[in-house]
């Protein structure tokens, strides 16, 4: 049943219930074998007469999905059929056309890509549409994957309803025009079938109106249609002149589109004639009935005020019927009286009938082939569109690069110049930003008129910014562009004139920021108003990206600013802190003299100490701040690795805290063998700040406990202390500079904030980690890991 993951024909029809093909073959790839589903089996045709709902298969695995679909489709008012998995999907196309189908790429069992190949290989469902559908990334490989499959589109979830909708509508709209065709051709072959019975139930018309319905067959034109009447039905029926009249598009009158037979005085008297007019042709439309006159008596018995004499002697008006409406009637002039038997008058009513059926297959075909250009423009018109987004989004990082690429883009799709304005600062003057020119010397000339700043209301585009509505001239004469310009810049105009011009405003959140406007310089090339659509669309495209990257540029300036500005703090920090550690020194040496001296009294002593005291302090700070300066600006505090004992590094700095918290006690768990490479005087600076931190912020009856121990290759040291947790909103940013917790009352603040961050530095330079459990119950736990041999 599958063959390198790809499923094999055979299996796929005993899995939809189909017979298996007598000579089965596997597909080793998406690229399918060309009879992997069952053999197409042609469509009853009543089923393609009755279908008046176009039906739209919805294919994706999640339910939910299926019932967003089916909302969004609601207000189409198409029947929708929601298949759970490939295998069902294909089992409804089996018994059903669709007019698009929306599929979900990624599907257990049957992926979409794989249901898509399935699908197209199969006669019948080959050019049904299908819109792939997917909630991850559109990476290219997929893209490509799904339009070799045969996708039309492919779209990423989330997407706006109304997008998907209006996709959705095209093809139901397409699918509704195809079944008019069929419903217009069944009825066809149902007449000319109808029309060949009659003509063997009476022999000696059916050889003429076999070879009459095979000419008109063949003829594509209203033109062909009537001269295959005159040359072949015409000789047929026995007339000596006839004349095809069809009725205006207002349903008024009726005008002759082709005549045989008749004089040009005849001929100017009944071109046109109103369809209240008392004539047989126009009442055969009324009345929706031929009208037989087989001698001058009777057509003076039934229009008395007509007066028919040298005209003809007998004479017959058919209807041109179509779905129960006349679209026209046909004239018949006989150079004779004559009786219409019923078999004349069966043949002529075929005659009238293969013609109306001709003319209406004309119409349709017509019809259709407008139908198949409008959806062949509206196709370029999304693939220009999507081209343009794709170029301005590459470029909207770049401001003038983005400007040139929309004067670019859009003179090489709508025009042969293009000129992109935008206001000036003041808001006064419209000035050039981008133009492009197929002519690289017109385009010199013309960039030397475009310079120079426009006002509002003033030249073709400040007309456009003054009124805010776009304005389009198909064609412009010499006297009225040179009007436009002062005499010293009409050279360009001379030597290229402009024969059409289009101009748009571009808006940004409803203002009007500048104007897009467009030249042709080919005669015979008018700008149209579908031209003026289009080129809306792209300016509305294109002012979203320029606001875009007006944002983007506003933004890098900003960051830049900031950037900047944050890294002059930094170092002025530095500096400041290490030109504050020579007074400092001075001030901790003139201490320690006047201390030496020994005379200083009770009073002098305790100054000295504080002074002592203060100055450590500012030292640690000014050290704090250096550290964190070297961490933000010099890539990190600097490390000296070296073989170090934790043990001995534990003990000297517990003793050390220890003076400066008389009365409090430390609890030590320390292994006897704790040797690694670190930096011993950083380890220290460490440990200081978290034993510090825990003595500090803890009550002085609250147990503080210090443990180092060894865990595979790395060191574990780990500072406990009871009391109040640290605040739950105060543990995200714990790390982070200038945080610090809440101070015992009673005690003043002897840290900038910056300890526990230079305690993550520092442990980080060593290839580390710091992590921190606090709760009321259990207390407050900073565990540091150390590699023992670098990280």
């Amino acid at each position: 049943m599958f063959q390198d993951g790809i499923p094999t024909m055979t299996g796929w029809w005993e899995r939809l219930g189909a017979p298996a093909p007598r000579h089965a073959v596997t597909a080793p790839n998406l690229m399918l074998a060309p009879q992997l589903l069952p053999p197409d089996e042609p469509a009853h045709p009543s089923t393609l007469m009755e279908t008046e709902v176009p039906a739209v298969l919805l294919v994706d695995d999640n339910p939910s999905n299926l019932v967003s679909l089916e909302a969004i489709l609601e207000p189409l008012g198409v029947r929708m059929d929601k298949a759970t998995s490939g295998e069902q999907a294909l089992r409804f196309l089996l018994r059903e056309e669709y007019a698009v189908i929306l599929l979900d790429v990624r599907m257990a069992g049957l992926s979409g890509f794989e249901t898509a190949a399935l699908i197209k290989q199969r006669e019948r469902t080959r050019n049904v549409p299908i819109i792939f559908l997917t909630a991850y990334g559109r990476d290219d490989v997929e893209v490509i994957a799904g339009y070799a499959t045969g996708a039309v589109d492919f779209l990423q979830k989330p997407f706006p309803p109304e997008v998907l909708r209006s996709k959705v509508s095209v093809f139901v709209e397409l699918f509704r025009a195809q079944q008019q065709v069929r419903r217009q051709s069944e009825l066809l072959k149902q007449k000319e079938a109808e029309a060949r019975d009659a003509a063997l139930r009476a022999s000696g018309y059916i050889d003429r109106l076999r070879d009459f319905t095979a000419r008109l067959s063949e003829a594509g034109t209203v033109e062909e249609v009537c001269r295959a009447l005159f040359e072949q039905g015409l000789v047929a029926a026995g007339a000596k002149a006839a004349a095809v009249n069809l009725l205006d598009e207002a349903g008024e009158a009726l005008e002759v589109v082709d005549s045989i037979g008749f004089s040009e005085v005849v001929l100017a008297q009944w071109r046109r004639v109103p369809l209240s007019a008392d004539i047989p042709l126009t009442q055969v439309v009324r009345e929706q009935r031929p009208i037989w006159l087989g001698s001058p008596e009777e057509w003076h018995a039934s229009y008395p005020e007509v007066d028919a004499r040298g005209i003809h002697e007998a004479a017959v008006s058919l209807p041109l019927m179509v779905k129960g409406r006349a679209m026209g009637a046909i004239g018949l002039s006989f150079a004779r009286p004559r009786v219409f038997s019923e078999m004349d008058r069966a043949f002529f009513t075929a005659l009238a009938h293969a013609c109306a059926q001709a003319l209406e297959r004309v119409r349709l075909a017509t019809e259709e082939r407008r139908a198949h250009e409008q959806a062949r423009l509206a196709a370029a018109r999304l693939r220009l569109l999507s081209e343009a987004s794709d170029a301005f989004s590459v470029a909207n990082r770049n401001l003038d690069g983005l400007l040139n690429t929309i004067a670019g883009q859009v003179m090489r799709n709508l025009s042969e110049s293009c000129a992109l304005f935008l206001l000036s600062g003041d808001g006064e003057r419209l000035e050039l930003m981008a133009f492009h020119h197929e002519n690289s010397e017109a385009e010199a000339l013309y960039r030397e008129v475009l310079q120079v700043p426009l006002r509002s209301g003033e030249s073709f585009s400040g007309r456009v910014l003054e009124s805010g509505q776009p304005q389009i001239l198909p064609m412009v004469t010499q006297e009225s562009l040179l009007a436009m310009v002062k005499p010293e810049h009409q050279e360009a105009l001379r030597r290229f004139p402009i024969h059409s011009l289009v101009g748009v405003p571009l808006r940004m959140q409803g203002r009007v920021v500048g104007v897009l406007t467009l030249c042709r310089f080919s005669q015979g090339r008018p700008f149209t108003r579908d031209d003026l659509g289009l080129l809306e669309e792209l300016a509305a495209k294109a002012a979203l990206s320029i606001e875009n990257a007006r944002l983007f540029a506003e933004q890098q300036r900003t960051q830049e600013e900031l950037r900047r500005r944050a890294e002059f703090e930094q170092q002025l920090v530095g500096i400041v802190s290490h030109d504050l550690r020579n007074p400092l020194a001075a001030i901790s040496m003139s201490a320690g003299l006047m201390e030496k001296k020994g005379e200083l009294s009770d009073s002098q002593k305790r100054m000295v100490v504080r002074i002592n005291q203060a100055t450590e302090r500012a030292a640690r700070m000014i050290r704090d701040l250096l550290d964190f300066t070297k961490a933000r600006l010099g890539g990190g505090i600097a490390l000296h690795r070296q073989p170090t004992d934790l043990k001995d590094v534990v003990h000297q700095v517990v003793d050390e805290v220890l003076v400066a918290h008389q009365g409090r006690r430390v609890e030590l768990d320390v292994e006897s063998e704790l040797k690694g490479a670190w930096d011993p005087d950083r380890i220290a600076q460490v440990l200081t700040n978290l034993l510090s931190n825990a003595l500090t912020y803890s009550p002085a009856d609250a147990p503080v406990r210090v443990g180092a121990r060894l865990d595979g290759d790395s060191a574990v040291l780990t500072i406990f202390n009871g009391g109040a947790p640290i605040p739950a909103e105060l543990m995200p940013r714990l790390f982070e500079p200038m945080t610090r917790g809440m101070l015992k009352e009673g005690q003043s603040s002897r840290s900038i904030g910056l300890g526990l961050y230079i305690v993550r530095d520092i442990v980080q330079g060593h290839g580390g980690g710091v992590d921190v459990v606090s709760a009321a119950d259990h207390g407050t736990t900073f565990t540091v890991r150390l590699p023992r041999h670098g990280g």
